[in-house]
């Protein structure tokens, strides 16, 4: 049993494919289901169920993840200490966005780590704010971008910036939304996104707050396809107000009345396995947004 394959049963516990893993890992899908075939030789237990979709964990499988995870996070903190007393900055981060690298400060972000700490390899995973979190928690991301309100969250985390979310509609349905106001709306075809993004969240909420559930029409994760979709009246959804304003065709309105406000913060787990790296990260990601709101204030 090897690091390389404690790191492959944990990210295909993540994301569900070998593909996925595969790709996340940066090596080929036969060498990820390698370390599975390997890890199950040597265990003489089955660690996954494989379905036509993906694969999810058996019940050893389970025990085995829990293991592996905090294995992952050991060797991790050892690598860190040995750097910090070498006087070293190196190593390498996982960091997970879920927005346009220019919202987020991407360029200024990592400009700012190229400065400090030259050798620290940057891997950026584009995924949604639920599964930043989930990630951050098995130890398959040190940090990560998170849209939403994270009030109760067990994790460290720094606000960014304050978005505000308004119901979009397509503007060729004035006449069908805007004299019925939210409740005209809520009957009408929505677009939504994955269950663990901040979207689904917020609009599930919103939903919920006048006694209705959310059964969205149809999906996407992609901000631009989401906008362009209510733009081609494929129904209605929550979306960033900024992105309403910067939408150069016009074709998508703001319903009046109804808004939504939630933050952007870089999050990181409050125990990490590389505290030296993060805490470089932080002073870069505060380098990149001087500007940051007092999370105390409204």
């Amino acid at each position: 049993m090897d690091i390389h394959q404690l790191k492959s049963l944990v990210t295909i516990a993540r994301c569900g494919t070998v593909a996925r893993a595969a790709e996340l890992l940066h090596l080929s899908q036969p060498a990820i289901s390698a370390h599975v075939k390997q890890l199950e030789e040597e265990l003489r237990v089955r660690l996954f169920e494989r379905h036509a979709r993906g694969m999810t964990l058996t019940e050893a499988g389970e025990a085995v993840f829990e293991h592996a995870k905090r294995a992952l996070h050991a060797v991790e903190a050892i690598r860190d200490e040995a750097n910090t007393l070498n006087g070293e900055v190196a190593g390498e981060l996982v960091i997970g966005t879920v927005n346009e690298p220019t919202y987020l400060r991407l360029p200024d972000f990592l400009r700012h780590m190229r400065e400090a700490a030259p050798r620290v390899a940057i891997s950026l995973v584009q995924t949604t704010s639920g599964a930043v979190i989930k990630n951050i928690e098995d130890g398959v991301f040190d940090a990560g971008f998170v849209e939403g309100n994270l009030e109760d969250s067990n994790l460290d985390t720094l606000l960014l910036t304050r978005a505000q979310f308004v119901v979009g509609y397509p503007a060729a349905w004035h006449d069908r939304v805007a004299p019925g106001g939210l409740a005209a709306a809520l009957g009408l075809p929505w677009i939504g996104t994955s269950d663990d993004c901040s979207y689904h969240k917020l609009t599930r909420a919103l939903f919920a707050e006048q006694g209705q559930a959310f059964a969205p029409a149809l999906r996407t994760d992609q901000e631009g396809l989401l906008l362009d979709l209510v733009g081609q009246e494929a129904g209605l959804s929550l979306v960033r107000r900024d992105l309403i304003e910067a939408h150069s065709a016009g074709g998508v309105r703001a319903l009046a009345g109804v808004a939504i406000d939630a933050g952007v913060h870089f999050v990181a787990a409050r125990s990490p396995a590389k505290p030296g790296l993060l805490r470089v990260a932080g002073r870069a990601i505060r380098r990149a947004w001087p500007d940051r709101p007092d999370p105390t204030s409204r």
